[in-house]
């Protein structure tokens, strides 16, 4: 057998052995598992939408849309923060989102006369709106914050409407929900995703004068613009720690050996 032809096979045999320590390290890594994190049903997924990522401040995925050669770290997710007023003596009905169902039709989108709804940022309130028809989000955590105790006790309808008459619902309860980590009394955050779209909306009881603030932390986007600039149409980003961050670390001790994952 001539030299080169043996070199060629040791060379071989080496790329092989590179090649499969690193599918190893990438398949213990657990990031491959996000590539199922959608679904048929992830209107309403049952599974944590959170990925992981640092460093990035913004999310919408163009300003990157011209860049090229490594990919970012993950954008952290820049919230849709949202405030309802309730300025009557009695309870009333409100909705967020609804796009096919209120923009159009509806002077209060859907919520009823006392009912007030104002966008602590990123403009109006009827822009978000008319946002979550054509650029559909996924979000993985959610903050309620409220003043009046009965107002974190709801029960709200997460509901998705389509053409054909096909509903699908079901109940967050916000009163189970509360992270035993949190201490504050007027907040509570919570870890669901469920996806928006012009079909999307939410559902829930607004108390007698109450003020209700939902923040809204999206992790996946959905961004023609992006794509048309060169860059993704799906975008990603993490959505952030908002409790248990003064958590003390937890130390485990044992008497067995400690030994790291190795190749079997």
């Amino acid at each position: 057998m001539s030299i080169f032809l043996k070199n060629k096979i040791v060379m071989k045999t080496f790329k092989n052995e590179l090649f499969s320590y690193l599918n190893e390290a990438e398949r213990m890594s657990g990031y491959d598992s996000y590539d199922s994190f959608e679904g048929d049903m992830d209107y309403f997924a049952d599974e944590d939408g959170e990925p992981y990522g640092e460093d990035m401040d913004y999310f919408d995925g163009d300003e990157m849309s011209y860049a090229s050669g490594a990919k970012p770290a993950m954008a952290v997710s820049d919230p849709y923060v949202i405030q309802y007023e309730n300025t009557t003596a009695g309870d009333l009905n409100a909705v967020l989102f609804g796009y096919n169902d209120f923009f159009a039709d509806s002077p209060q989108f859907g919520n009823p006369v006392g009912v007030t709804v104002s966008n602590l940022q990123g403009g109006t309130y009827s822009r978000l709106l008319a946002q979550s028809n054509n650029k559909f989000f996924k979000i993985g955590k959610w903050r309620f914050q409220s003043s009046t105790p009965a107002q974190l006790q709801q029960t709200l309808n997460l509901v998705h409407y389509d053409a054909n008459g096909k509903q699908y619902s079901t109940p967050l309860n916000l009163s189970i929900m509360r992270d035993a980590y949190q201490f504050q009394s007027d907040i509570i955050d919570i870890t669901r995703p469920v996806t928006i779209d012009g079909n999307s909306q939410v559902n829930f009881v607004l108390k007698a004068s109450a003020i209700l603030v939902i923040s809204i932390f999206p992790v996946r986007v959905m961004s023609g613009k992006a794509r048309l600039n060169g860059g993704t149409t799906l975008n990603s980003a993490r959505a952030p720690r908002l409790s248990g961050k003064n958590v003390a670390p937890v130390i485990i001790q044992t008497t067995q050996d400690v030994r790291g994952i190795t190749k079997k």
